[in-house]
C-alpha cells in the first residue's frame, strides 16, 4: 500500500487525525489507551540556537497485526 493511501485510509477510520492549522498527524486516544499507536515528541535543534517540538504518530507492532486484519478484509 502506498503511504499516502495508507494515511488515507487511517484517517478515514479513525486512527488519526490533524489538529484545525496543525501539519503533523495526531492519534486518537482510544487507539493509544488500545497500544496500536504511540506519539513520539523530538526536540530538534535548530541552527539559529533555538529548539523546535516535532510530533510523530507511531504504529505499534500490535496496531500493525490489527491494520493487516483490517485492510485485508
Amino acid at each position: 500500500m502506498k503511504p499516502k493511501a495508507l494515511f488515507s485510509w487511517l484517517q478515514g477510520h479513525d486512527w488519526i487525525y490533524r489538529r484545525v492549522g496543525g501539519k503533523s498527524w495526531v492519534g486518537y486516544q482510544d487507539k493509544i489507551k488500545q497500544d496500536l499507536i504511540e506519539r513520539k515528541a523530538t526536540v530538534v535543534a535548530r541552527n539559529d540556537g533555538s529548539e523546535k517540538l516535532t510530533e510523530q504518530v507511531r504504529i505499534t507492532p500490535k496496531g500493525l497485526g490489527k491494520l493487516s486484519v483490517l485492510i485485508s478484509e
